[in-house]
């Protein structure tokens, strides 16, 4: 018997031990102000460097342009600033970051005389990852921290997948991306060093990598839009509108012929968009259907080229607005 007591007060200790190792290894890889950083030239610290640019109290009252990966690979920020006389942010890298975070963002960084323009594609779901999130803002300890705050119990149910995947970058992430560099020179899209602190991708997307052999097999349907980011988008709208910060919504961009709804069936969409949101749109969605060969390597993703083209349009869209408010 006294044995037996031994054994579970060893297997008590044990696990006792085990907890404490546990906890002792999250808190060294992800809460250690001294801890290794795993993300450094991840392309979603691109995140880090707009909330770090928003939030300077130093910033000029500017336009800000938000949402999916189609913003940072659709937006060139010179071509608006040149047409506007506006300096001009981008706020967002990819989907799974999700549009509420980014709502977050605004309603922290927001300043009145901004200009928020969201720009509406078909990914607005607000199915954020929450390790992505936490790789892009691992350097900001405070900055994670709060995130981790603002999301409840989320961090107890990822903490297992956080030390697997920081511990694969920090010891894997190294010898793979020296391989690839030997294998090929090429300059990476989907690096950090691809984007500038304005969210601009400052790489040159050359050329179209997608098929050019368009067929109308695409669809824009209300009901397919997820009404959870809508309801967010309208109460920021509202939070707006208390602070004179300008809100409006612009459609993102398609490829012309992509997309097989009748005309009217097109008219009834925008219709009902634009009734269910309590902001006012600017441009239409004809403006922004470009060309295939506009496009890089999603239907979503617009080369350098077309990143300009889009631009411009979206920066007259800007101009005419404002003339007529």
């Amino acid at each position: 018997m006294k044995k037996f007591g031994i054994l579970i007060g060893k297997l008590i200790l044990l696990g006792a031990v085990c907890v404490l190792l546990y906890h002792g290894i999250f808190y060294f890889l992800w809460e250690w102000d001294k801890g290794p950083n795993a993300y450094s030239h991840a392309y979603q610290k691109a995140l880090l460097l707009q909330y770090h640019a928003l939030k300077d109290p130093e910033r000029e009252e500017e336009i800000i342009i938000f949402g999916s990966s189609y913003v940072p690979f659709g937006i060139d920020t010179q071509t608006i600033e040149e047409r506007t006389g506006e300096k001009t942010q981008i706020l967002g890298v990819e989907a799974s970051i999700g549009i509420p975070y980014l709502i977050d963002v605004l309603y922290d960084t927001a300043k009145p005389g901004d200009t928020i323009i969201y720009m509406l594609g078909k990914s607005n779901w607000s199915n954020e990852d929450f390790m992505t999130i936490s790789a892009a803002l691992e350097s900001d300890k405070e900055l994670l921290t709060k995130y981790w705050e603002s999301r409840g119990d989320t961090i107890k149910f990822h903490k297992n997948l956080m030390i697997w995947r920081k511990m694969y970058a920090l010891l894997a992430a190294g010898p793979i991306e020296t391989v690839r560099s030997h294998i090929s020179d090429k300059e990476q899209v989907y690096d950090l060093s691809s984007f500038d602190e304005r969210g601009n991708m400052t790489v040159e997307r050359a050329g179209t990598l997608i098929s050019t052999d368009i067929s109308p097999t695409d669809s824009l349907i209300f009901e397919d839009m997820e009404t959870e980011t809508l309801d967010a988008l309208n109460e920021f709208s509202a939070w707006c509108k208390e602070r004179d910060i300008t809100f409006v919504i612009a459609y993102s961009m398609f490829i012309e012929g992509s997309i097989a709804q009748s005309e009217e069936e097109l008219d009834l969409y925008c219709e009902q968009m634009e009734d269910y949101m309590d902001a006012d749109f600017i441009g239409t969605l004809d403006e922004m259907l470009l060309p295939v060969e506009y496009f890089y390597n999603h239907m979503a993703h617009l080369n350098s080229e077309g990143a300009r083209i889009y631009s411009e349009r979206l920066a007259d869209a800007i101009m005419e607005y404002r003339a007529g408010e």
